[in-house]
This record gives C-alpha cells, structure tokens and sequence, in this order.
C-alpha cells in the first residue's frame, strides 16, 4: 500500500489492486479521518471492493463482450454472469511504481506484461496521483503501444460515502450534464436525450428517492457533492476528454452506503452503439465518446478532487 497524506487529506492506493484508491479521507472535527470514498477493508484482494478504480482501455460494459471495429469482429473474455466485459482490463492487474514522493506517486500498467490481456491490442496506461492541501489530482492515460489503431476510453469508477461523520448527512449532488441514455442491461440502447433527471442534477440538492443508474453525455466537467450536516463539500473538475457521467445510487433511503458518481470518456458499450447509430466507432460523426488512437498516440485525461 502507498500512502500520501497531509495535515487535511489522506489517499491510499494499492499498486496490486490495479492502481486502485483504498483510502480518501479528510480529517473530521475531532482529529479522525472519515473516509470521502468507501474505505477498502485491509488486506483486500477485490479490486472491486476498493474505494475507487480505473476503466481502460475501455470503459463499463461492452454487450456480448464483441465489438466490430474497421470491420473485423474482436471477441473478448466475458467477465460477468450475463456475458459481459466489464470496467476494463486494468482494475485487477499488477501496477509497476515509476517514481514516488511524498505527495506524488506514478504507476504504469503495461499490457505486453501479462499473457492473458483482454484486449485485442497493445497498450499502456498511465496514472500520477497528486495530493496538495485539499485536492488529490489524477492523470489517467492510455497510449497504444501497437502497430494498428484502436478505439479507446478510460475513467474513473469511485464511490462515495453518503455519510460522513454526521449521521443526519443525506448527500447531495450538482453535475453539469447535457443528456442522459436509455440503458438496457446496464447498456446503452439509444442516443441521449434531455430528461428530468438530466435537469434534476442542474442544481444543487439530493438524489431522487429511487435507485438510479444512469450515464449522461454532455458532461460540462464539472460536479459537486456535498454532505451539508457535515459542512463538506467535494468539487471534481474533470479534463474535455471525461465527457461522460455515470451516477449509479444502488439503493433507495441510503440502504447502501456509498454512491458513485464516474467520470468517464464514454458511454457504457460505446463501441455497439457507435454502430448501432450508424457510425464507426471514433469516427468524427460518433457521438459515444470513443477515440482512436493511431499506433503511438495516447488518450490523456486529468481529474481533481478538491475538498472544502
């Protein structure tokens, strides 16, 4: 585990869990640090029960786990129940650290490593954490390493503590977005639209009762949760390339602890929809955040996390 910390913020990452967040906390009125994200329990070996985790070089799901690009068919491993392949193939994998200091850490994945990679391609991702007084910083790339282009997308799955250390905390949310998808099976089904939820998030107040699970396009970069009994706030500025914005609350009357709210390049099974709406996916016309990277070309991406 590395561990950065200053007198406000604490940020836990763990090199064997995919670069993956274990820790993001900020230091309470009585000196503890409450966890902003979902604290990982020690000694996890599940990347998906660590507070936060990269997608790429993909992001979500891709339906059937198959996807045509340039017109030959690539299938890869299913890695749910229902045939999917699911948040990428780098959130389980073991990260190389490139350099660390005491509020800075680089690691790289390097997907010519491993010799059961779940991508056609060759590629390498890169992520830099950054911590100053009351924001942590992520760079998140991906370059292609390959003699042939591929469509690409990454982002960030983090999830957030509704409460803080205020039982009377109910979490609420601002997100600039301009759409949300329909979703079938946790994939998009159709392009985005303007809906109630979309103007929901406008301002500044709590989730709707329901379960949600819902990606939006148009993402402006920027959001904002507060927990207001606590008297915190956490503004996330994200970079043009993180277009896209998944809100997912599991539960209604906050059954489940955490909710998570994603910054992400693309759609959920961007590449099908691509197709589905007509267009290769990347393509100047395609609309689901996909970008193609040349042999060489790299898709970098930047998010902040600042707390108040």
């Amino acid at each position: 585990m590395i561990t950065l910390a200053n007198d406000t913020l604490r940020l836990g990452i763990d090199p064997n869990l995919g670069a993956g967040i274990a820790d993001f906390s900020t230091k309470g009125p009585t000196g503890f640090f409450f966890p902003l994200i979902r604290r990982a329990a020690p000694g996890e070996t599940n990347a998906s029960l660590l507070g936060s985790f990269f997608m790429a070089p993909w992001v979500n799901r891709i339906r059937g786990a198959r996807f045509v690009f340039r017109g030959k068919e690539h299938q890869l491993r299913p890695t749910t129940a229902d045939g999917l392949a699911q948040h990428g193939d780098v959130r389980k994998r073991v990260w190389r650290v490139l350099e660390q200091s005491g509020d800075r850490v680089s690691l790289e994945f390097d997907s010519r490593s491993v010799t059961d990679s779940n991508w056609p391609w060759a590629y390498v991702c890169r992520a830099t954490y950054a911590l100053t007084k009351d924001t942590m910083t992520i760079e998140l790339s991906v370059t292609n390493t390959d003699t042939s282009a591929f469509p690409a997308g990454c982002g960030h799955h983090p999830y957030f503590a509704r409460r803080l250390w205020n039982d009377s905390d109910v979490i609420e949310l601002q997100a600039g977005v301009g759409g949300k998808y329909p979703l079938a099976g946790g994939c998009a089904s159709g392009p985005a639209a303007s809906d109630p939820l979309s103007s929901h998030f406008a301002a500044m107040r709590p989730l709707p009762p329901q379960a949600l699970d819902a990606v939006f396009a148009g993402f402006d970069g920027a959001a904002t949760l507060r927990w207001p009994s606590s008297g915190v706030s956490l503004r996330i500025e994200a970079s043009k390339e993180l277009s896209h914005l998944l809100v997912f609350a599991p539960h209604d009357k906050g059954a489940l602890s955490f909710i998570a709210v994603e910054p992400q390049s693309q759609v959920n099974d961007a590449f099908n929809l691509a197709k589905s709406l007509g267009h290769e996916p990347g393509d100047p016309g395609d609309p689901t955040g996909t970008v193609v990277l040349e042999p060489g070309a790299t898709l970098r991406t930047v998010c902040a996390f600042t707390v108040r």
